[in-house]
């Protein structure tokens, strides 16, 4: 940021986080000089304050086109009428505003400006506030938005709020906070507000539905930061859970312990799927006549199990097929849209993600739609349209990548479906469950009731693809022998500097020598964010690699260029992309800072303080990459990684890949996660709440 300096008269270079400042605002800094290697002297900004605006800017703060109804002459008006004085009665006696007439400035544009005036300032204070805080970007501006000028006033009278009601505050954070406003350690909303986090914040991370009583409390006296002999403190924590409890903020059932909503979806998919289950079976008449028709048309012959698993599908009121690549589900999906249509019946074909539900449909030759566009989200809050009083109209619905579908999710895409409508749940078991709470699909193969197909014969791939056959004997806990194959590759390493030169020379020229792709089509997989292999690291090191000569723009705490690979972090149902979904910095506004992403079907607009809903997507956890498919795949797995390197989590990375993938490893790092098939456990009940 350039600021003129008041003393030198010299414009210098401020770095640091601050809130939108306008033209003719001053403010204090405090900090050090530094010098940057390309830009030269800086000053590093650790702090700062606004300072009153000064008489000689008041002229060039109205005029700046924040307040509505003033430009350059109306604002001279106003400061020729009040001289000195201007901003003290704007800010302390607007009545005395409001007497002078001022020439061009009706009555109502005068109420209207002083209105954005006290808004501007409250704004200003707010903002000042939460930056102090260190709450920061788009976060800032959400709560400003969410409780305006009574922001300050709900975080001093409870600062727990933040972490229940805001996206991207922790109870750390608001913990933090809380103490330097003062806010007692032992009183009861801490320790409720820890409960609650605890339970949510293992959702989001573990991907559990609910968390046993001891390892609730255990969690919560760790993030509570307690000491073991502190006898009083612990008391609390055992009231507060009790008190919880009965006011209904924790649901119970024996020793598991749910948040609410998440408790209500899980039992609302056990009692649909049971409703559905009473009446399951529907009449199969005529399907191996039509089979049959469609077989001779297509002179192709159904494997016994894939006509079983499409009799399955339309005769069942819910089923589920699963299976790994090659193991024909794209082939049974033809099957079943043939007969449907044979039926006239009215299809849904719906995906978790843009990019799962573009490749159904190219494989159907059918729409498919995202499951979060199927049930009409809200963009402004955030539910679905769709509902169990207004639901889809469907005969059969047909469910793709499935696996990544989580409890929330599937609760209200099973209460949105007729229940006079056929489900086929289609999805791969052996990949990583949802990245949301819950285990769906696993927990719903359990359930004997629900009739499934599991497709294990591995299909001839087209031009010898040797993917899918290595995948299946990784998926069984056998090391590929020998490793190197057509399609799929093997690279050992032994320090993070020679995988990037591997990482260099394959995205430079080795993947080009054996599929013929642009270089940005590629995906480059690691299980962490962090260290010298993970994400963060190896997206700087990619984005000059594939994106270079370009300038790159600070905003936030990223550097950006156009043509930059971009992936949405987190749901915005107002701009209508979703975590995960990928795409193209198109534009970068140098004085305002705004991004513009193309996505597949459109363009968005990012403004400076929305920037960190955005990370570069050279390389992606391979989490992230869950219902996506790319023409080449580098995967690097680490010794680093060791606490990730899990069978299902390199079986999802290697089944990403559709023409060629290359396996870079780190001594013993595949053989370790070929061997280690013990996942995590998740804490779900939907299987036993299915009985």
């Amino acid at each position: 940021m350039r600021l003129n300096d008041i003393e030198s008269k010299k414009v210098v270079v401020i770095t640091g986080t601050f809130p939108a400042l306008q033209p003719g605002e001053t403010i204090s800094v405090e900090g050090d000089w530094g010098s940057h290697p390309k830009y030269g002297k800086q000053f590093q900004a650790t702090s700062f304050e606004y300072l009153a605006t000064e008489d000689n800017d008041i002229l060039e703060y109205l005029a700046s086109g924040q307040f509505p109804g003033v430009g350059q002459k109306i604002a001279e008006r106003i400061v020729e009428a009040f001289g000195d004085a201007t901003a003290d009665i704007l800010d302390n006696n607007p009545d005395k505003f409001r007497e002078v007439k001022i020439k061009g400035f009706p009555a109502r544009k005068v109420e209207a400006f002083l209105a954005r005036w006290q808004e501007a300032r409250h704004s200003r204070e707010t903002m000042l506030f939460l930056y102090k805080h260190e709450i920061v970007g788009s976060v800032a501006k959400r709560l400003w938005n969410k409780f305006g000028q009574a922001t300050i006033e709900r975080i001093t009278q409870n600062p727990y709020m933040l972490c229940e009601e805001v996206w991207g505050i922790g109870f750390l954070k608001a913990d933090e906070i809380a103490q330097k406003v003062g806010f007692p350690k032992d009183s009861p909303e801490r320790f409720q507000a820890a409960l609650l986090y605890t339970l949510q914040e293992a959702s989001v991370s573990d991907g559990h539905v609910f968390l046993p009583k001891n390892v609730l409390l255990e969690r919560t006296f760790r993030n509570l930061r307690l000491m073991q002999d502190d006898e009083g403190a612990i008391n609390t924590l055992l009231d507060e859970f009790e008190k919880a409890s009965e006011c209904g903020r924790i649901t119970r059932e024996g020793d598991d312990c749910y948040f609410p909503p998440l408790y209500n979806a899980e039992q609302r998919i056990a009692d649909n799927i049971k409703l559905r289950l009473r009446y399951n079976e529907l009449s199969t008449e005529g399907f191996e006549d039509a089979l049959a028709q469609w077989e001779r048309e297509h002179k192709f012959s159904f494997d016994p199990i894939q006509k079983r698993a499409i009799q399955m599908a339309l005769s069942r009121k819910i089923s589920i097929i699963t299976g790994g690549p090659g193991t024909g589900k794209t082939t049974i999906l033809k099957g079943i849209l043939y007969l449907a249509r044979q039926m006239e019946e009215c299809v849904s074909l719906t995906a978790p993600t843009g990019r799962a539900a573009k490749r159904m449909g190219e494989c159907c030759g059918e729409k498919a739609r995202t499951i979060h566009r199927l049930l009409e989200v809200d963009p402004i809050s955030g539910k679905f349209h769709r509902d169990g009083d207004n639901k889809l109209q469907c005969n059969l619905l047909i469910v793709d990548e499935f696996s990544m579908v989580d409890t929330w999710l599937a609760a209200s895409l099973l209460e949105a479906t007729p229940l006079n409508a056929r489900i086929v749940l289609v999805g791969d078991a052996d990949q990583l469950p949802s990245v949301g709470a819950g285990n769906v699909l696993n927990d719903l193969l359990r359930c004997p009731k629900i009739p499934s197909t599991r497709l294990q014969h591995i299909f001839r791939q087209a031009g010898g693809n040797d993917i899918a056959d290595k995948a299946s004997k990784i998926n069984q806990g056998i090391s590929p022998s020998p490793i190197e194959g057509t399609n799929f590759h093997f690279l050992p390493y032994e320090s993070a500097d020679e995988a990037k030169d591997i990482i260099a020379r394959l995205v430079t020229r080795g993947i080009k020598e054996k599929i013929d792709i642009n270089t940005q089509e590629m995906q480059l997989l690691t299980p962490m964010r962090k260290g010298p292999l993970g994400i963060y690291e190896l997206n700087n090191f990619l984005q000059d690699l594939l994106n270079p000569g370009k300038e790159r723009i600070k905003i936030a705490s990223g550097n950006w260029s156009t043509g930059d690979r971009v992936m949405q972090i987190r749901n915005n149902y107002d701009k209508n992309v979703f975590n995960g979904d990928v795409g193209i910095i198109y534009k970068i506004g140098k004085d305002t800072k705004k991004i513009t992403v193309f996505y597949d079907d459109k363009t968005v607009d990012y403004e400076p303080d929305e920037a960190d809903e955005l990370i570069l997507a050279y390389a992606c956890t391979i989490h992230k990459s869950q219902g996506s498919e790319y023409p080449a795949v580098i995967v690097v797995l680490d010794s680093s990684h060791s606490i990730m390197l899990q069978r299902n989590l390199i079986y999802t990375a290697i089944t990403r890949a559709k023409g060629h993938v290359w396996i870079l490893s780190a001594p013993g790092a595949f053989y370790q996660a070929v061997r280690n098939n013990r996942s995590t456990r998740r804490y779900t009940r939907l299987t036993e709440k299915l009985d």
